[in-house]
């Protein structure tokens, strides 16, 4: 076939275009490819997202970092801010004091609050009055504006103290908003050093989905399709001549999936979308930002469809001419899977252990993951080809038709294997991974037996430094029922370190913690097994495991430089936690640092952020379902219309069931297995310790049976298929 060019494109164009409407699964192919241009659209927009997100987020909370007064400068405000939190979730609260008529406002304050008042982000302001915050800080006065916000959905407070409590915290002074630097606020949630671990897990959880989905889709339909690349070979029609009819069949569905992802994904730069299940909001003006660059990832993305698709389609030359059932020609996928799948497996195995402990290592250990998972099925095709001419000496000694068809097409296509468990692998793949990563970062963050249990809310540690009031005063303002001792430290020796600490309070509070009151001159000691579990945990990381001396008076200031005072209720009920905080900032300090047992050292930050995982697994396996349910429907299909002639020669319909036993659902038995073995052998170097991943046995037993239920299905369905397209088949040229 030659042409002048231009016209025989534009005529393969149209042949490809017809070829794909008439084709043997040919709406099914073009569903698939539509998705898989959605899904593959929509990952790349993810990845820029990411992106812009970050830089949006570092560019708003530079504008709000303080501009610090230097030596000789006049000051025109007083600032500084401490962490609260809610639910476990860490959070910004600026504490503000103009000292100018023309002190610049911080960004997303329409005026300075007056004394006694506060500003709240739109997330708090709409938070349940139980929380109480239009009086914690002050009495909430208004609502900090987007300009002000890292993201819209962040939580953050403006406050300025009332004239009594100005002095009872170090405010510094500033000259103005926008300071390069760290920023502060709710950008905790997702540091910005997480990035490249986020766009990673992104990769992972749906870069390999979206890559599954988008293999599954370009090979659908590949033995018509197959035959009439020979036809045209044959004819003398070149690779590239061949290349614009594939491009021809391809191009409506990736351009109808192109359109598709834009409808999906233009609300987001015209309103601010909260993410489903994890309450993320973006900004649609981080997204308006780079436009331009979602541009990119939708072309990005149309090239990448359609270059799997013409990729992926074999010679049309390198038909076999072989006679003898063999093992199909294995030299680039033995080189490639069994080569490059244990040494991505050994990676992994090194680069595990140091999971979480820097940068590089994180790095190396996803990359291997991806590695494994994505040369694991043609492993399994591979071994399955080997296997196979066993399977047909074994069929002609028992004399079973329907094990030596399956047998001989197992030989002859190791790639329809491929194809076939792909997507199994993949999203076994997906979960497994989810489930590993998740419990590493939750394992990561606070104690997690105390994290939203009422014991966990039963205890606090009230930490202020020494401009603080008095405590008295703040245990006054405490709820009733509430019981309060004092914490120093005893026996400093010159590196700041103590051998003891010193709990005082009134006999009725040592009481309450089940502490001894002494009535004599002499305190008495409680080493530190013998002190309650709860002060143990809440304690620890300030006070260690030092023995306790108990003294029977009122709970003072103990340290000379920090007021610590610790707030429980007798029966481990949960406290009045916003009334304690209230209190707290009121009545002792500004400033107060007030932790509940539930955030022993601080904040479940990585919980939290544990809360992408399975977000982003959920989203990947969604992709994966859908690359089975295209794969396994074009597998069943090919399967009945190849079958449907048996029925004339044999003159039996048992043997669709039997060869759809050993065709489709041997594979599916063998991959299901082997991808609940790399599932254990990949969750090894992250398991163990009480900070290491957890290896969810019941995950692998639901898999397996997930395997099994595919397997028959996959048998029943494309018996059922087959038989039906055996009833009124008819002998024609083909």
């Amino acid at each position: 076939m030659k042409g002048s060019g231009a016209p025989l494109r534009w005529q393969m164009l149209r042949m490809g275009v017809s070829a794909a409407r008439s084709s043997e699964s040919g709406r099914t192919r073009f569903l698939a490819l539509l998705m898989a241009t959605v899904v593959a659209v929509l990952t790349g927009f993810a990845f820029v997202a990411s992106a812009a997100t970050f830089d949006g987020r570092e560019l708003r909370g530079t504008a709000r970092n303080p501009v610090m007064a230097r030596h000789g400068q006049q000051p025109k405000a007083l600032w500084t801010r401490y962490w609260d939190s809610e639910q476990g979730r860490q959070y910004s609260v600026v504490v503000v004091w103009p000292l100018t008529k023309d002190a610049p406002l911080p960004p997303g304050l329409a005026r300075w609050p007056a004394p006694g008042e506060a500003f709240l982000s739109p997330a708090l302001a709409d938070r349940p009055p139980t929380e109480d915050f239009a009086h914690r800080y002050g009495k909430a006065v208004g609502r900090i504006g987007e300009s002000g916000l890292a993201t819209p959905g962040e939580r953050l407070v403006y406050t300025r103290p009332s004239r009594t409590m100005l002095d009872s915290s170090y405010l510094d002074p500033i000259v103005g908003f926008g300071s390069p630097g760290p920023s502060f606020g709710d950008l905790k949630a997702i540091d910005s050093d997480r990035a490249t671990q986020l766009d990673l897990i992104v990769l992972v959880l749906l870069g390999l989905p979206a890559a599954g989905l988008t293999v599954a889709a370009a090979r659908m339909g590949a033995a018509g399709h197959d035959r009439r690349a020979r036809l045209l070979a044959v004819l003398g029609a070149s690779r590239r001549t061949r290349a614009w009819m594939d491009l021809g069949a391809a191009a409506l569905p990736v351009v109808g999936g192109a359109v598709a992802a834009v409808v999906i994904v233009a609300p987001a730069l015209i309103f601010n979308v909260t993410l489903p299940w994890i309450d993320y909001t973006l900004a649609a003006a981080d997204l308006r930002r780079v436009a331009g660059s979602l541009l990119l990832a939708l072309a990005g993305a149309v090239a990448f469809v359609l270059a799997a698709t013409l990729l992926l389609q074999p010679s049309a030359g390198r038909k076999s001419r072989r006679t003898r059932v063999r093992a199909a020609d294995d030299g680039l996928l033995r080189r490639l899977a069994l080569g490059a799948c244990p040494a991505f497996l050994a990676l992994a195995i090194l680069t595990g252990p140091m999971l979480g402990g820097g940068q590089r290592s994180a790095f190396g250990y996803l990359f291997a993951v991806l590695g494994v998972w994505t040369t694991l099925p043609s492993v399994i095709g591979w071994i399955t080809a080997r296997y196979a001419p066993r399977m047909v000496a074994a069929a002609r000694k028992t004399g079973d038709p329907g094990r030596l068809i399956a047998a001989r097409t197992l030989a002859a296509r190791p790639g329809a294997v491929v194809r076939l468990v792909a997507t199994l692998i993949i999203a076994i793949g997906v979960i497994g991974q989810t489930q590993l990563i998740s419990t590493l970062l939750y394992n990561r963050s606070d104690d997690t037996e105390f994290v939203g249990s009422a014991e966990g809310r039963s205890m606090a540690l009230v930490q202020a430094a020494d401009r603080a009031r008095p405590p008295a005063q703040f245990r006054a303002a405490l709820p009733g029922g509430v019981h309060m001792v004092s914490l120093g430290h005893a026996d400093v020796a010159s590196d700041g370190s103590s051998t003891r600490r010193v709990i005082q309070a009134p006999c009725e509070d040592l009481k309450a913690l089940h502490l001894p009151c002494s009535t004599g001159l002499i305190p008495e000691t409680v080493p530190f097994e013998k002190l309650d579990r709860r002060l143990q945990v809440a304690t620890y990381m300030d006070f260690g495991e030092t023995p306790a001396t108990v003294r029977t008076t009122a709970a003072t200031r103990l340290d000379p430089h920090d007021i610590w005072l610790v707030v429980f209720t007798s029966d481990s009920t949960a406290l009045d936690l916003p009334a304690v905080k209230r209190a707290a900032r009121l009545t002792l300090s500004t400033d107060s640092v007030i932790r509940p047992l539930a955030e022993g050292t601080g904040s479940n930050t990585l919980g939290f952020q544990a809360r992408w995982i399975p977000f982003l697994g959920t989203v990947g396996t969604l992709y994966i379902a859908v690359a089975m349910v295209f794969s396994s429907l074009a597998e069943f299909l090919r399967f009945a219309r190849t079958l449907a002639p048996v029925t004339t020669l044999t003159g039996r319909r048992r043997i669709f069931r039997t060869t759809a036993a050993w065709s489709l659902s041997l594979p599916i038995a063998v991959a299901g297995t082997a991808g609940v073995g790399a599932y254990v052998v990949l969750a090894q170097p992250i398991s163990g310790g009480p900070q290491g991943a957890q290896l969810s046995i019941s995950l692998c037993g639901e898999l397996l049976a997930l395997t099994i239920v595919l397997a028959a299905t996959a048998a029943a369905v494309a018996g059922l298929a087959a038989a039906g397209e055996a009833r009124p088949w008819r002998p024609r040229a083909d």
